[in-house]
């Protein structure tokens, strides 16, 4: 899938909000890119990140690298994170699932379930108790420090692409406070991506 998304970043505190443009690629389960720009201390920035199986690069500003194998390591597990949202874990082996009964995210009722994984962080999934689709998602990063934070992201306002009911809104938090916003401005559906998506440049 593809998916390009608009809002606004603030992961300094006491600093401005800085607006943003997202547009990401997935292929589960192992290839993934992300591409961003913004603007910071007047300049534009582009910067691109990318998994490719066990291997990631980065391009900064029209320059390309390969990226740190413990930077690979982060965004890969922050990535088997978010693809629990399109719960194929249902089939997998070696996924421990634990209900968490029930709880208000804002003013919907949801149901939780534990996902727990052998190699990978704990992910909290709570669900809309009426119609099951996604509300929040729970479960710990490393921030830009290298500080393990805990992370909330918040979905909202489904609607159906292609026969999918997906989030057009979200908002993620880390350790209480809001660090993103966004909104969905496209998303596009594919039977299969051609590799050069993610091949580095």
């Amino acid at each position: 899938m593809r998916i390009k998304v608009e809002g606004t970043i603030n992961l300094v505190p006491g600093q401005p909000a800085i607006p943003f443009v997202i547009e990401d690629w997935w292929q589960m389960p192992d290839q993934y890119k992300t591409t961003s720009r913004f603007e910071f201390g007047g300049k534009k920035v582009n910067q691109t990140k990318a998994l490719d199986g066990d291997t990631g690069w980065m391009q900064f500003d029209g320059m390309a690298q390969d990226m740190p194998k413990e930077a690979v390591a982060e965004m890969r597990e922050q990535k088997y994170a978010e693809d629990l949202d399109r719960l194929g874990f249902l089939k997998d082996k070696g996924i421990d699932l634990t209900a968490l009964g029930q709880s208000k995210v804002d003013s919907r009722a949801v149901v939780g379930v534990l996902i727990k994984s052998k190699g990978h962080r704990d992910v909290k999934l709570w669900l809309d108790k009426e119609n099951g689709l996604l509300v929040k998602r729970e479960h710990r990063v490393l921030d830009n420090t290298g500080k393990e934070v805990a992370q909330e992201v918040v979905f909202s306002d489904y609607r159906e692409t292609d026969g999918v009911k997906h989030y057009r809104a979200l908002a993620a938090y880390r350790d209480g406070k809001k660090v993103i916003e966004a909104k969905v401005l496209e998303i596009e559906f594919f039977d299969k991506l051609d590799k050069k998506v993610f091949a580095r440049p």
